[in-house]
C-alpha cells in the first residue's frame, strides 16, 4: 500500500462521514468484514508469495494452498512429468489419483490489462492503487478490501459494485456515489444504510424505494431537518469508528437495532 491510497481513504471517509479516518489497515477488520478476500500462500513451484481467491470464488471449495502457483509460472506447470506408458491400462480412478491430482494447481496473483501499484490481490488489473482485493478489474482506482468491483474508484470494503465512486461497504450495486452501507442500490447518491433503492438521493434507512430525496425510512423530510439528523448520525458513527476501529451496525444487521438478535 502507498501514501496515495491512504490519502484517498482519508478523503473518502471525510466525504462520507465528515471525519477523515487515518490508517487504512487499522480498520481492516471492519472494512473487510463482509467481503470474500484473497488468501496468502506460497507458490508450489518457486516458493514466492502468492495470493489466491477465497473459497467463495470456487463454489465454497477450499483449495490446498500447497497447490498454488503464480500466473507467470503456468508454462512450467503445464509440462507434464508423465509418459504415455503411464496411462497404459489405467482406469479413470487411477488417472485421477496418480496423474491429475498430484499436478493440479490454481493460479494466484492474476493480472489483467495495464496496472500500477497492486498489492495482495488474487485477481486485479486495469487500474492503479489496488490493495487486498479479488476480481477487481477494468478502469478501477483506489480500491481496497473489495471483491468483484469494476469500473469504480475510491471503493473500500465493497462486493459486487460497478460504475461507482466514493463508496464504503456497498454491495450488489451500480451507478452509485457517496454511499455508505448500501445493498442492491442503483442510480443513487448520498445514501446511508439503504437497501434496494433506485434513483434515491441524500437519504438514509430507506428500502425498496424509488425516486426519493431527503428521506428517512422512506419518508421525505425537509432538507434542513434531514441535514440535522444526518449530522448527528455521522457524529456518532465517526466517534465509534475512531474509538473502536469498527462499527456495530451495517446494512445487513441494522434491522436488528433496538431488538433481540
Amino acid at each position: 500500500m502507498n501514501d496515495e491510497l491512504e490519502r484517498e481513504f482519508q478523503n473518502t471517509t471525510r466525504l462520507l462521514l465528515g471525519t477523515a479516518l487515518k490508517g487504512l489497515d487499522d480498520y481492516s477488520g471492519w472494512i473487510g468484514r463482509r467481503v470474500p478476500l484473497p488468501r496468502e500462500t506460497k507458490s508450489a513451484i518457486s516458493g514466492k508469495e502468492a495470493w489466491v481467491g477465497p473459497p467463495f470464488i470456487y463454489l465454497g471449495k477450499e483449495f490446498n494452498p500447497r497447490n498454488a502457483i503464480l500466473l507467470e509460472e503456468m508454462d512450467q506447470a503445464n509440462k507434464s512429468p508423465f509418459k504415455p506408458e503411464d496411462l497404459a491400462d489405467a482406469s479413470v480412478r487411477d488417472v485421477m489419483k496418480k496423474l491429475v491430482s498430484p499436478v493440479r494447481y490454481h493460479v494466484g496473483n492474476m493480472r489483467y490489462q495495464a496496472h500500477e501499484n497492486v498489492w495482495k490481490c488474487s485477481g486485479a488489473g486495469g487500474g492503479r492503487n489496488l490493495y487486498y482485493c479479488d476480481d477487481v478489474y477494468l478502469d478501477v482506482k483506489n480500491v481496497a478490501y473489495s471483491n468483484y468491483t469494476i469500473w469504480s474508484h475510491n471503493a473500500f470494503g465493497c462486493h459486487g459494485v460497478m460504475h461507482s465512486g466514493f463508496v464504503i461497504h456497498a454491495y450488489n450495486s451500480s451507478k452509485i456515489a457517496r454511499c455508505f452501507e448500501v445493498d442492491g442500490c442503483s442510480d443513487s447518491s448520498g445514501l446511508l444504510f439503504c437497501h434496494n433503492c433506485e434513483n434515491v438521493h441524500d437519504s438514509m434507512f430507506c428500502f425498496n424505494s424509488k425516486n426519493l430525496r431527503n428521506a428517512i425510512g422512506n419518508v421525505q423530510v425537509a432538507p434542513g431537518k434531514y441535514k440535522e439528523i444526518k449530522s448527528r448520525l455521522l457524529g456518532e458513527i465517526s466517534a465509534e469508528l475512531e474509538k473502536t476501529k469498527s462499527l456495530k451496525w451495517d446494512i445487513f444487521n441494522i434491522g436488528c437495532a433496538g431488538g433481540k438478535r
